[in-house]
């Protein structure tokens, strides 16, 4: 138990101070070799590796997923081109993914089949494979677009839709590379080093995709410049490019993963737009894109700072899973649809992806909740392993990166159960991971603005026991953040008002909140101050004493202490001196 509480109180402490010690960023991958000039494959996983994929192919979780695959590239087996294309060819209107997404069938071409083909190529050693991920490219090639028409090489929906485009393309040659001559190679290379779709704001060709047409703030960012990002990594020292120009803009590169991750996100995860466009900045090509620059150039821009991990695991710390549903609440800012939908290129991938960035003892936690909450309903439904959607690349990370012989670990021993985002002034609160009576609570304290607002009303948004509920309202910036292990936590803000959250029990509740501020509940006069109480509890709620300058509530005790309240056990020896 001891050990359990260590854990996540080393995470929850990790995160502050190795931002606040400025520790390199990204880091070196330790021990790592650069590629040579055309070799391949470099960014999903290096040539080292093809023994123990082999292997996992082998296995019952490879089968399944290979299978899945097989049934994404054609409908059946992987062993011809898809029969149905999208009949729309050349530019589109901002009117949706179009008809054809709706009615498309499984199998359907999509911009990352020469990437599914790619990785048949490597487990079977059959260059068989690596010709039809030859067609799929002459498709892209011809105009031809994916089965949602935002996404084309030819003439996307621009740069917003460019960028992931070109970053699963960049994947299909990667992984493709050995099985073509050397001709064909140059060829795709230079299509994608020299990628320009001739839009007259000159914003979907590669050098412009590095920095990005938009700002790190806008959803459009990460797309634009992970996918660039795999690009550049996929095409570095091979024939044909131009080294000074790749490596230039690579430098560009890994300031915009920094940007991305801190002026887009936070380092509690958070994203300036809210949840919805979050998923898209960060899940849709861009957590690969951190990925591939770990396994190509050995650049780690996840362990050194906590931002891009909670951009992967807020998901599981949010969300309260009912009834085979991912009950995310509440869904903050824009695009909510994109929350748990699976099944586009939105709101996919929530383990699949990060399970190719995250440190082995997060990689645990999250597979705990794939297990015990989507495993069974996903393999009912034909889609193992967090495959839900019909595009290849998601099966292809999926294979590469499922943590098979790791052994899953409650969230509750791995990770925090209280945390912030000190960037955009949001904190969370999760007594534990267990079941449909989880409490999870959560607060922004001050609105976020992209181009898309996050509603920071500053009210407590409660979930527990099945209920949903606001309480009290909070506003400005943190000046006192104290969190527990339990989940418990201290706010205070600037102007003053502090607020407790406690997951203990002591007082004789599944959780206690208090504040000085505004808010519906038990009031009672402490030291000047009026403090009002609320219980979260399936029994009657406990009684109040005020005993001087304290609270008494069964064993927990409340008091101020410089402006901020204080919470101690009745059976704490030093609760005097707080």
């Amino acid at each position: 138990m001891l050990q359990k509480y260590l854990s996540a109180l080393m995470f929850l402490l990790a995160a502050p101070l190795a931002f606040a010690q400025e520790s390199p960023w990204p880091a070196i991958v330790a021990g790592h070799k650069a590629p040579e000039p055309g070799e391949h494959p470099r960014l999903l996983f290096r040539k080292s590796d093809l023994p123990a994929l082999r292997e996992r192919a082998k296995t019952p979780e490879g089968k399944a997923i290979i299978e899945r695959l097989r049934k994404c590239l054609n409908g059946s087996d992987g062993e011809s081109m898809p029969t149905s294309f999208n009949p729309e060819k050349g530019p589109v209107g901002s009117d949706g993914s179009g008809e054809f997404a709706v009615k498309a069938p499984l199998g359907a071409y999509t911009f990352s089949h020469m990437a599914g083909y790619g990785l048949l190529y490597h487990l079977t050693g059959d260059k068989k494979y690596a010709e039809l991920g030859k067609q799929c490219f002459e498709k892209a090639l011809e105009g031809y677009r994916d089965r949602d028409r935002r996404y084309a090489f030819k003439a996307p929906y621009g740069p917003l839709r460019a960028g992931p485009v070109l970053g699963w393309t960049a994947l299909g040659y990667d992984l493709c590379y050995d099985g073509w001559d050397d001709e064909y190679r140059k060829k795709v290379c230079l299509a994608l080093a020299n990628y320009d779709e001739n839009d007259p704001k000159k914003n979907t060709n590669l050098p412009k995709l590095v920095q990005s047409s938009m700002p790190p703030f806008s959803n459009h960012y990460g797309m634009q410049v992970g996918g660039a990002g795999l690009a550049l990594l996929a095409i570095r020292n091979d024939p044909g490019v131009d080294p000074k120009k790749i490596d230039a803009l690579l430098a560009q590169s890994e300031k915009s993963m920094i940007r991305n991750l801190t002026e887009g996100f936070g380092d509690g995860g958070f994203f300036a737009e809210g949840d919805g466009t979050g998923s898209m900045s960060s899940h849709i090509v861009f957590l690969t894109a951190l990925q591939a620059w770990s396994v190509s150039a050995g650049k780690d821009f996840v362990s050194p700072r906590p931002n891009a991990q909670w951009a992967a695991l807020k998901w599981i710390f949010l969300t309260v899973p009912r009834n085979g549903q991912m009950d995310f609440w509440p869904k903050r800012g824009g695009y909510p649809q994109n929350i748990w939908s699976r099944e586009g290129i939105s709101g996919a991938g929530y383990f699949a992806y990060p399970f190719g960035v995250l440190p082995d003892d997060q990689k645990a936690a999250l597979l705990w909740f794939y297990n015990h909450h989507l495993k069974s309903n996903d393999e009912k439904k034909g889609t193992p392993f967090d495959t839900s959607n019909p595009y290849p690349h998601l099966a292809v990370c999926s294979f590469v990166n499922w943590p098979t012989s790791l052994k899953e670990r409650n969230p509750a021993e791995v990770l925090p159960r209280c945390y912030r985002d000190s960037k955009w002034n949001f904190h969370a609160f999760r007594n534990r991971w267990q079941d449909e009576n989880d409490i999870v609570i959560s607060v922004l304290t001050r609105n976020v603005k992209g181009y898309i607002k996050a509603d920071g009303d500053g009210g407590l948004q409660v979930a527990a026991f099945g209920k949903k509920s606001k309480w009290g309202k909070v506003k400005g910036t943190e000046k006192y953040w104290r969190p527990a292990a339990d989940g418990s936590g201290i706010l205070t803000l600037a102007d003053g008002t502090s607020l407790a959250v406690d997951f203990s029990k002591a007082s004789g509740a599944d959780a206690m909140l208090v504040t000085s501020g505004t808010a519906d509940g038990t009031k009672v006069k402490l030291a000047g101050t009026t403090l009002t109480f609320k219980f979260l509890t399936t029994g009657n709620e406990p009684k109040l004493q005020v005993q001087g300058e304290r609270v008494v509530i069964g064993q927990q005790v409340v008091s101020i202490k410089d402006g901020n309240l204080v919470l101690g056990k009745m059976a704490d020896p030093w609760k005097a001196s707080r």
